[in-house]
């Protein structure tokens, strides 16, 4: 792997031992994944625990385990103790069954991995209350003994400063995308729903919100490696989900570099992989074939990604409540990128493609304290249509290469600093009476809101008359959302929200003004870019409703002055939310586009149910 990504060689920090603080870390987590081998050498992973003290260093460095399991359902349990709740005692002959684990605190992102060997096991009956007797069908208590031969140990959380950054680069493990959780006993109620392909609706609704999931991956019979993999819930994508093909992808997203998991997938392209349901309890076990897949080959089907993991499963089981502990969610990881959607789900923003031209910066006009107008030049001249959108790569200022962790910054980490943005600008070619720039030039109105559109109102700002020496590559227009009109008597309705109103700036050259009915809603500390819209379409003050919400920006005379300059020129302005009321007069518009946030435009959506609602987001 190391190669593959031409990596440079490192120490590798795994002990040959439990370590002291790997044998600290084991008495105080409250989860350990397990992982082993089936008989046909496939990787199976499971996840026990639910209160501290169920795993304890023995001396030696021989670990302890006890906790409540499933009997019959569990994959882990059958390959290494079997189904027989008998009390016998399995011992391992020779060199032992290959063992993986991982202990982990959810709570404070403190975990240890470890690799060993099985000594012995049993499975007996649970030891209960007279009140609770009888009702712990299909459950039973594991007993486990196993050798550890490595572990590697990382318990300083990131959020602890900076000394203790450097010792998360030094220890080796990566606590990035974890979600916290605090872990609580819970009574299990096993039933296995599903043990075969395709997955059935529970477990497909499990991965889509899953955020988190242990993996063990194996060397042949030499090592075996568990560990975790998190991120925003959805993280993991479903490929297919058919008779005949059970596949699934995730991000590997930037770590420690040590690629253990990833090297035995080269070696040995299998995996197990277990999700846990922290609310319900439920679990879905899975093996099956993997490819890691890089660069292009990870961007096709992930875009956006460099390296990513396809499991094809060969073997799955879902079962219900299953697990001993429930979850109460914490804080989510500030490292964790945002989903990554298939191609098959989400066109993509960008294409993989080289770049084919530059655009050099001319002008930034500020119209608020966070949105400004950008002007820019293409190196060679491009056609575009109204509505779509420049797709530019900031990478070549901002990527500043490899670092392990970021915390002024966590989610650069995982960036590749190319974003799209809505041309509001009418297009030059071919000619139009509405263009105002040249055929080479086009401008973008965006909003501060990162580390790009920051980096861009920094630069842009220092702009001399002759422009600055900023250019930045083009990869390209693309897009469909124009906004136009069947015929000339076609009513038509555009809801939008801040910067959601570029869209529609370029198409009104072609549109019938008279026909048009828009909605606004703003920021009363972004009124300057309502003025500056009407500044340049003084034709949409008489079909403009527009919403001002928010706390004044601090200078209330400047505020009522650009609001009564606003209502003088014949706009109806509203200082409240737009509500149903706002729509009745305008039942006879069929058809209405809609940009903004996800969550606002779900809302409005409800209140034009019935129409034929076209949309656009604006999230980056």
């Amino acid at each position: 792997m190391h190669r593959k990504l031409h990596v440079p060689d490192m120490d590798n920090p795994t002990v040959p031992q439990l370590s002291p603080q790997a044998a600290s870390m084991l008495q105080r987590a409250p989860l350990l994944a397990i992982g082993t081998l089936d008989e046909q050498g496939r990787p199976w992973t499971t996840v026990w625990g639910g209160a501290a003290g169920f795993s304890q260093p023995l001396g030696r460095s021989i670990v302890g385990v006890r906790t409540p399991v499933a009997t019959r359902f569990d994959p882990v349990v059958e390959h290494l103790v079997g189904k027989e709740v008998n009390g016998e005692v399995v011992r391992e002959e020779g060199v032992g069954r290959l063992v993986g684990g991982l202990s982990i605190d959810l709570e404070t992102r403190k975990r240890v991995k470890l690799q060993g060997r099985m000594v012995a096991g049993a499975l007996g009956e649970r030891k209960v209350g007279e009140e609770d007797a009888g009702g712990f069908k299909d459950q039973s208590e594991i007993q486990l003994v196993f050798k550890v031969d490595q572990s590697l140990g990382m318990y300083m959380p990131f959020e602890s400063g900076m000394m203790q950054h450097k010792m998360l680069i030094c220890s080796g493990n990566c606590p990035k995308y974890l979600n916290k959780k605090q872990i609580v006993p819970a009574p299990m109620s096993p039933t296995l729903l599903s043990d075969t392909t395709p997955l059935p609706p529970g477990a497909v609704l499990l991965l889509a919100k899953a955020d988190l999931f242990f993996l063990s991956t194996s060397h042949d019979m030499h090592d075996m490696d568990t560990n975790h993999r998190g991120g925003a819930p959805g993280f993991v994508r479903l490929l297919s989900n058919t008779p005949d093909s059970t596949v699934l992808v995730y991000p590997e997203y930037s770590g420690n570099r040590l690629y253990q998991s990833l090297g035995n997938m080269l070696v040995n392209p299998l995996a197990g992989l277990c999700f846990p349901d922290f609310e319900t309890g439920d679990c879905l076990y899975l093996t099956g074939r993997v490819e890691v897949l890089i660069g292009v080959d990870a961007a096709s089907i992930l875009p956006r990604s460099n390296l990513a993991v396809k499991l094809t499963v060969t073997a799955a089981r879902y079962v219900v409540s299953v697990l001993p502990f429930r979850g109460k969610e914490g804080e989510a990881s500030p490292y964790n990128p945002a989903v990554r959607h298939l191609t098959s789900e989400h066109a993509p923003r960008h294409a993989a493609a080289r770049t084919l031209e530059t655009a050099k910066l001319l002008q930034q006009t500020q119209l608020t304290p966070t949105i400004s107008r950008f002007r820019f030049a293409l190196s060679n001249p491009a056609t575009y249509t109204a509505g779509q959108y420049v797709t530019l790569d900031f990478a070549e200022h901002l990527d500043v290469g490899y670092s392990h962790m970021r915390d002024d910054d966590p989610r650069s980490l995982n960036d590749d600093y190319v974003r799209t943005f809505t041309v509001s600008s009418p297009p030059g070619l071919p000619p139009r009476p509405s263009a105002r720039l040249a055929d080479d030039e086009f401008e973008i109105t965006i909003r501060r809101v990162g580390t790009v559109t920051g980096f861009l109102f920094k630069h842009g700002l220092t702009t001399s008359r002759s422009g600055s020496t900023l250019e930045v590559d083009v990869k390209g227009f693309d897009g469909t959302f124009e906004v136009r009109q069947e015929d000339s008597k076609e009513e038509i309705g555009f809801f939008a929200a801040g910067v959601g109103i570029t869209p529609l700036m370029p198409c009104l050259g072609e549109l019938v003004m008279d026909k048009l009915h828009l909605l606004w809603s703003l920021r009363k500390e972004d009124l300057g870019l309502a003025l500056d819209v009407l500044e340049r379409h003084p034709q949409l003050t008489a079909r403009m409703k527009l919403f001002l919400t928010g706390t004044s920006s601090g200078d209330g005379e400047q505020e009522k002055r650009q609001i009564d300059r606003l209502r003088e020129h014949g706009v109806d302005v509203q200082e409240r939310r737009s509500q149903r009321k706002d729509l009745e007069h305008l039942g006879d518009v069929k058809r209405w586009y809609v940009c903004m946030g996800t969550q606002q435009r779900l809302l409005v959506s409800e209140l034009l149910s019935g129409k034929e609602v076209l949309h656009e987001d604006f999230n980056f």
